[in-house]
């Protein structure tokens, strides 16, 4: 039951920061990181100042070009698509990342002791998310694979 409430609580307010994010600024945010840390890891001097200058010099034009499209966005009064595409994609990922990642982490114990886990959202999102996406049906954190193999030893 308490997993079922966090789930909804923690939706509630990922859903709010989604509202006011939105969907450009969520997907130029994320984007500025991965590109960033590509290109400072592609250029040929990997000194520690390089690195920096070149990860801080990609993040900043990739989010000024956020800046310019949110601008484009808002000339065109879509805001409220965007607010609702910042709604549907943090939910999203957030539903994926607490479902697999954050819920098993936390249960883990509990679930070895009483072989059942205590929720029922958890259990049908997860099914589903398993169902539909198979890279997760098998997936287990290291941390907790290793203690599986120290259990069974």
């Amino acid at each position: 039951m308490a997993i079922d409430i966090f789930l909804v609580i923690s939706l509630i307010l990922v859903a709010r920061l989604g509202w006011s994010a939105g969907l450009v600024r969520i997907f130029f945010t994320v984007l500025s990181g991965f590109m960033a840390i590509f290109v400072a890891t592609k250029y040929s001097h990997q000194e520690v100042m390089n690195f920096c200058f070149i990860f801080a010099i990609t993040a900043i034009l990739i989010i000024m070009l956020g800046s310019f499209t949110l601008k484009l966005i808002g000339f065109f009064y879509l805001k409220t698509l965007d607010r609702i595409g910042g709604v549907v994609l943090s939910m999203s990922v957030w539903l994926l990342v607490s479902i697999n990642v954050v819920i098993p982490t936390v249960i883990h114990d509990i679930v070895c002791v009483s072989n059942k886990p205590t929720s029922v959202v958890y259990v049908a999102v997860s099914k589903i998310i398993q169902r539909n996406i198979p890279m997760f049906q098998n997936y287990i954190l290291q941390f907790i694979e290793n203690k599986i193999v120290l259990r069974q030893k």
